[in-house]
């Protein structure tokens, strides 16, 4: 059997033609459902093998069942929602850890004053969202109109962890980062599942890192994140952070399963494995920037044209798609390459590219045909592929 990466190379990669033929999809992949509106993520529902539940960013979520795209939405955006930046939106999703019984979801999504809101909202059924029962846990101003984050996931310990972006514009020019009372740039962990705290429309766990610390927002896990848009946790609890990268790299960091908090990754003092260079302009504005002696560099990272972004995905613990045992799978949004590695004593290994979209394998050969936002994954561990262009969703079946 060819390895994804051959099978992918040999059949994705199309010529310069302007007159090349549509190919067929290759033995690969195979579509699950098209017909979405700029998809950006994929959730399973864990009560349902052949149910999952996609983000629109325009504001809706649909539901995708037995291969079929259902009419109605579960879920639609109000009056106060905003998708007008190409970072905002609908971002993130996650189920509750008792979804099954509570029927409780989260949701990610830009308000109309540009800020983040993180809702907690209630579901009438499988098929439809009670409108009527969203509350709001989390408001976050945002001071620009990009770097929104906009992954959600509950992790192992049963926390709800928020991505957030450093706040925008280019070299965080507030060093929000960096800076210990902002929540962006960071990776937050609180407990939406238990009783509040005063005032709060969620508890902060006792065991992160910054609790008790005059000057620092207890929400805190990590920080010196530039705009962390996918990660995911893996059987063994470790969570892969996928970095979108600024002028030169794109970039993943691993947390480890044991780790107590408190990682400082970098941003914006470094730019993947390297310091970040800031223009003449910038640094009259900002001043210098040496890099902490506690900044973690990258396990791995790839350098990049002007309009790469990369888009994180999950380690592959499924059983059908014998290449990819092992290994983790990410790809770029803006060129359509795609990446495998094993993490090894530390270190990406026996790295491998997976495919190029340059121009349409699908559908002739206009430039950026397929746009990878999000990667999923089903009940069973086996990876699907999200095209945020083309509004379709494929399972990566070899």
């Amino acid at each position: 059997m060819r390895t994804l990466l051959t099978a992918f190379s040999a059949t994705l990669l199309i010529g310069a033609s302007a007159c090349a033929e549509p190919r067929e999809l290759p033995d690969t992949i195979e579509l699950l459902v098209d017909g979405l509106s700029k998809p950006v993520e994929m959730i399973a529902d864990p009560t349902h093998d052949a149910r999952f539940y996609v983000l629109e960013q325009p504001g809706r979520v649909r539901v995708v069942e037995e291969g079929r795209l259902l009419e109605a939405p579960f879920w639609t955006a109000g009056d106060d929602f905003t998708d007008r930046g190409w970072e905002q939106g609908l971002l993130g999703m996650a189920l509750a850890p008792d979804w099954a019984e509570s029927r409780v979801f989260y949701l990610n999504y830009t308000g109309r004053d540009n800020s983040t809101r993180i809702v907690r909202v209630r579901a009438e059924s499988a098929h439809r969202a009670d409108a009527s029962s969203e509350e709001l846990v989390m408001r976050i101003g945002q001071p620009y109109a990009n770097h929104n984050g906009g992954c959600m996931r509950f992790g192992p310990d049963g926390m709800l962890w928020i991505g957030t972006g450093d706040g925008g514009a280019a070299n965080d020019p507030d060093d929000l980062a960096q800076n210990m009372e902002s929540l962006l740039g960071k990776m937050l962990r609180i407990d939406v599942c238990g009783e509040p705290d005063e005032g709060l429309a969620y508890a902060v766990p006792s065991e992160n890192p910054f609790v008790g610390e005059e000057g620092v927002r207890p929400e805190i896990w990590s920080y010196g994140l530039r705009n962390p848009w996918k990660y995911a946790f893996d059987s063994k609890g470790r969570l892969w952070i996928a970095d979108v990268g600024q002028n030169k790299y794109e970039w993943v960091h691993i947390m480890p399963a044991d780790s107590k908090g408190g990682e400082n990754f970098g941003w914006a003092r470094l730019e993947g494995p390297e310091p970040l260079p800031l223009p003449a302009r910038a640094r009259r504005v900002i001043g210098d920037r040496p890099v902490p002696e506690n900044a973690l560099r990258p396990v791995w990272y790839y350098e990049h044209h002007p309009l790469a972004s990369i888009t994180g995905g999950f380690l592959y613990e499924g059983s059908k798609v014998e290449s990819l045992k092992g290994r983790y799978i990410c790809a770029d949004f803006m060129s359509g390459r795609m990446w495998t590695w094993r993490y090894e004593d530390g270190e990406a290994v026996d790295v491998r590219e997976v495919g190029e979209y340059y121009g349409s394998p699908f559908e002739g050969v206009a430039p950026r045909a397929v746009e990878i936002s999000s990667f999923g994954v089903d009940n069973q561990g086996e990876l699907y592929i999200v095209d945020h262009r083309g509004g379709r969703i494929f399972k990566i079946v070899k």
